[in-house]
């Protein structure tokens, strides 16, 4: 699928981008890293405006949030009780409300470009645990300015190879978001064992 995307660059420009990443932030499996890193790559070769590149990455990015976040207001457990069913989302479920609860607008910043794979879960299960819209927005915001530089300017400095970097990338924010997750797990644990040995010692 990949290399199918990036045939259609040279097509149609900025509105695969622009689609791309809409559909991406919404949940469904498109590149939108590689597609964007692509940009990057023609911003250096000057056959692309590096603000018309930010701009419509950014604004893809934010509209396909602003999109899932409103299916978790309107539809939060309908939504939730589908993407369940699949073994894989269930998991990712799993590790959004730990985030969620853990960091609060903090883990939406974060899922934006650190831990993206689950952006579009945190979306759903922000808006169904009726986080104020405009709180939700500016640290989605924030967020997506950092994931949109940061791509577009690998794309601009490494674009010798970018499907290799953007699968070893991929593969790096798995292993954060596995890392933090065991974190808090053995944190509540430790809390946990803690009550235990104070009730047993009074």
């Amino acid at each position: 699928m990949n290399e199918a995307i990036l045939a259609l660059v040279p097509s149609y420009g900025l509105w695969l981008l622009l689609g791309v990443g809409v559909l991406a932030a919404i949940g469904l499996p498109l590149p939108s890293t590689l597609t964007t890193m692509a940009f990057g790559v023609f911003v250096a070769s000057g056959d692309v405006s590096l603000w018309a590149a930010f701009g419509v990455a950014l604004a893809a990015a934010v509209a396909g949030d602003q999109i899932g976040y409103h299916i978790g207001l309107f539809a939060g457990n309908a939504a939730e009780e589908t993407l369940a069913k699949k073994p894989s989302r269930a998991a990712q479920i799993a590790r959004s409300k730990a985030l969620i609860r853990r960091w609060g607008g903090l883990s939406i910043f974060l899922s934006r470009w650190l831990l993206s794979p689950v952006g579009p879960i945190i979306n759903i299960l922000t808006g169904a645990s009726d986080m104020r819209w405009l709180r939700f927005s500016l640290w989605d915001l924030a967020g997506e300015v950092v994931w949109v530089s940061l791509y577009l300017g690998l794309g601009y400095l490494f674009g010798g190879n970018i499907e290799a970097l953007a699968a070893l990338l991929g593969n790096a924010s798995w292993a954060i978001l596995g890392a933090i997750i065991t974190a808090l797990l053995g944190y509540r644990l430790y809390k946990t064992l803690h009550k235990i040995r104070a009730g047993a010692d009074a």
